[in-house]
């Protein structure tokens, strides 16, 4: 049975620690390279067909004010950047499980 709207289940959390960890690296978060970071940290949509998944979660998270969203131009089109608001990183208690996967996936020396 589908959740209802406006709640945060682990997908949403799991965006929410890419999103924070981009942010605190000052990457730029937007739709594509968020995907790729789910598909590469947490193994989930996998098939091309599963990336407007992301974006539904990105809007639900951008309607429930856990993440801030900015229109850039990107040669001749928009490319929307994701931020963290105060909201959204008073939740880092129940993503941080997620940002520590995130965080070791993407160690460098």
């Amino acid at each position: 049975m589908p959740k209802p709207k406006g709640t945060a289940g682990a997908t949403k959390m799991k965006i929410m620690a890419i999103v924070c960890y981009n942010w605190e690296c000052g990457v730029e978060s937007y739709g594509y390279n968020i995907w790729q970071a789910l598909k590469s940290n947490f193994h989930i949509y996998i098939n091309d067909g599963e990336c407007r998944n992301v974006y539904h979660h990105l809007k639900d998270l951008c309607e429930m004010g856990m993440l801030e969203r900015e229109s850039l131009s990107v040669e001749g089109s928009n490319r929307f950047i994701y931020r963290p608001t105060p909201k959204g990183l008073s939740l880092r208690e129940r993503f941080a499980p997620y940002l520590e996967v995130v965080r070791q996936n993407n160690y460098t020396n």
